[in-house]
């Protein structure tokens, strides 16, 4: 059974996915490189993931090994995002825009948002 946390990573997941999708096929015109944003809300998710599993497994007596957990989450989830952003750019030869950027920037900060809140409010 999963917990309440990931259940709203995953509604999101999904949510952007069905977005990709329609805007794909055609049902609205986005300023957006869709495939661009659902490798990095993919890279998101598993990043989640991985973040979700390390901070599980931390001291909880300790709120400094929890604030360093958070920071290291964070600035590894950063890295990757970069790394994905040059890749994609080398691998396509098309630049990326400042459009899909901001919006990969503001779906990194919604999934860091939706765990920071998850590990801070847990039932």
């Amino acid at each position: 059974m999963f917990k309440k946390k990931t259940q709203s990573v995953l509604m999101l997941f999904v949510a952007m996915n069905l977005f990709g999708f329609l805007a794909q096929k055609g049902f609205f015109h986005t300023p957006f490189k869709i495939n661009f944003l659902l490798v990095v809300n993919a890279m998101l998710l598993v990043m989640y993931f991985v973040n979700t599993i390390r901070i599980n497994r931390m001291d909880k007596t300790n709120p400094n090994a929890m604030i360093r957990s958070v920071m290291i989450g964070t600035l590894l989830k950063m890295v990757v995002f970069v790394t994905v952003a040059m890749v994609y750019t080398i691998q396509v030869k098309i630049p990326v825009g400042m459009p899909t950027l901001i919006g990969s920037m503001g779906l990194y900060l919604f999934y860091t948002w939706l765990e920071i809140k998850g590990e801070l409010y847990k039932n």
